[in-house]
């Protein structure tokens, strides 16, 4: 089901529309590691040009959960403009990156003339919801170990590789990042971590985690993919 869901094809296609459509559009920002965004209204679409970015939420007691990572091509911020509601996720720079904030009367203009861009922009939440319906799922049906493995799972499947040429995937993450995404502490993503490693599913190597044996995780997990 992932790999079906998650079509690097269709996410290539999707980035590239994005970028011929918007890269020369709006004001460009340079933001550093760690640096926040946080649009102050709705009426704003933004473009990764360079770097990652986290859409993420704060609880009232500082505690994080990251929805997204997005990447060069990808747009960030549609679901606030189309709505016209500010919520109360916010951005985070990964890294140095470079976005592209594009105003309501410059998208309005560009979809005049590209009308064809509706659809990119409905396709890029869509893929959104279908990604948190995969995070409530593994959230609902897995235990610990579940949980981790059908993450592990995931990013198998949305990490920008030749499916047909690779058999595993190097990942760069940190147990404290994972642990913000699928709502556990990270002692227990480290275990578990440990635990895949012993029996060889996955080898670490600093941050990097590289998946062997994708058909051993599938097996953890209580969701139907």
């Amino acid at each position: 089901m992932y790999k079906d869901i998650f079509d690097h094809k269709s996410q290539k296609e999707l980035d590239n529309c994005f970028l011929e459509a918007l890269s020369d559009c709006g004001m460009t920002c340079e933001i550093k590691k760690g640096e926040i965004i946080n649009p102050d209204s709705s009426n704003y679409i933004f473009l990764v040009l360079e770097g990652e970015v986290n859409q993420l939420m704060y609880s009232k007691d500082g505690n994080e959960i990251i929805f997204f990572r997005i990447t060069k091509g990808s747009i960030f911020g549609e679901e606030d403009f189309f709505d016209e509601k500010r919520t109360s996720v916010i951005y985070k720079a990964l890294q140095n990156s470079a976005i592209k904030m594009i105003s309501k009367n410059e998208i309005d203009i560009i979809l005049e003339s590209n009308p064809k861009l509706f659809r990119c922009f409905l396709q890029s939440m869509v893929i959104k919801n279908r990604m948190i319906m995969m995070e409530i799922s593994n959230f609902k049906f897995n235990d610990s170990e579940g949980k981790l493995a059908d993450f592990l799972i995931r990013l198998y499947y949305t990490e920008d590789i030749n499916m047909d040429m690779k058999k595993h995937i190097s990942i760069v993450l940190t147990h404290e990042e994972i642990a913000n995404r699928i709502g556990l502490n990270r002692a227990t993503v480290t275990k578990i971590m440990n635990k895949f490693k012993e029996k060889a599913y996955i080898t670490i190597s600093g941050k990097e985690i590289i998946i062997n044996d994708i058909e051993a995780l599938k097996s953890l997990t209580n969701i139907p993919i």
